[in-house]
């Protein structure tokens, strides 16, 4: 998705997000890297929380990067080609993301690329957008994505097709989707962003992303550890919850119960929110933000 800023909005987007089935977004601005190497997978594989020696060409994954206690440093979302594992990931990560990544290499066989200049990347949602981006640029790498929990791609595409594909999309009236209609989206279909709701505080398992993105059964890799002790303790002491209001929400403002502060808001839009609480907050409930009630459903 295109940059929103941490600060957030809560203007109501124009189009409710149920009724948003086809759109598009240049996300060009995101961080690109392409690893590669004879071995690219077993490298990612000992320092990422997800599996890759298994990784076939055109198959996605999502991934996080933790340090050795749990805490994340990145969240990518990755797609196997012939000779190489693509990277993207949110802007704020491109000046530490890969620079993190680089300190692992030592010895090992691979080469890590910041290419984000080297190529676009447009966000298609819904069979139409898709169908057409293809028809425009055949050969655009077509990455499946989860990052507004509905059906969407990404399209990895040269810079110099980018006008091109996207006049063809505006050509077919799939309209632009904007960065609050999408927000609305993914917040509403239980979707957490990174820089958002996970940041560099953040366990994988707070933000629920432990089912898409970190495999529990591959041996030893950075933060392994952490993982197992969580995983098997059952419990983190907060949790991303979905709040649901009749009034807007703000990021940043505290979520209050009856026994007072329990978290924090950390995405809105107009009354959807996502709000990390403590991990006893039982959904269904009703707290307060700002003063303004709210229910609190799970991600």
């Amino acid at each position: 998705m295109g940059a929103v800023s941490t600060s957030g909005s809560t203007q109501a987007p124009s189009t409710p997000p149920e009724l948003l089935r086809e759109c598009w977004a240049d996300c060009s601005e995101r961080g690109k890297l392409a690893v590669s190497g004879p071995q690219r997978a077993w490298f990612l594989h000992q320092v990422l929380t997800q599996a890759f020696e298994d990784i076939a060409p055109g198959e996605a994954r999502d991934t996080a990067m933790i340090t050795s206690h749990g805490r994340m440093t990145g969240y990518l979302e990755t797609i196997a080609t012939d000779d190489a594992i693509m990277c993207h990931f949110e802007p704020e990560l491109r000046t530490s993301l890969p620079e993190t990544l680089a300190r692992y290499v030592f010895a090992t066989r691979v080469e890590i690329l910041d290419v984000t200049d080297d190529w676009g990347l447009v966000l298609t949602v819904g069979d139409r957008a898709l169908q057409t981006a293809r028809r425009e640029c055949p050969g655009a790498l077509a990455h499946p994505t989860r990052s507004v929990g509905a059906s969407a791609f990404y399209l990895w595409t040269p810079p110099a097709e980018m006008d091109a594909l996207l006049g063809a999309l505006r050509g077919a009236g799939v309209a632009e989707g904007s960065d609050v209609e999408l927000e609305a989206l993914r917040i509403t279909r239980g979707t957490p962003r990174w820089g958002r709701d996970m940041g560099p505080k953040t366990i994988p398992q707070e933000a629920g992303i432990e089912e898409r993105a970190v495999h529990l059964d591959k041996g030893c890799y950075l933060g392994q550890e952490a993982m197992a002790k969580i995983h098997f303790r059952g419990k983190v002491n907060r949790k991303l919850f979905r709040l649901k209001s009749a009034g807007a929400l703000r990021p940043g403002a505290e979520v209050m119960s009856v026994e007072g502060k329990v978290g924090t808001v950390t995405s809105a839009v107009g009354g959807r929110a996502f709000a990390l609480l403590r991990y006893n907050v039982e959904p269904g409930s009703e707290v307060h933000v700002e003063g303004v009630p709210a229910s609190v459903t799970l991600v």
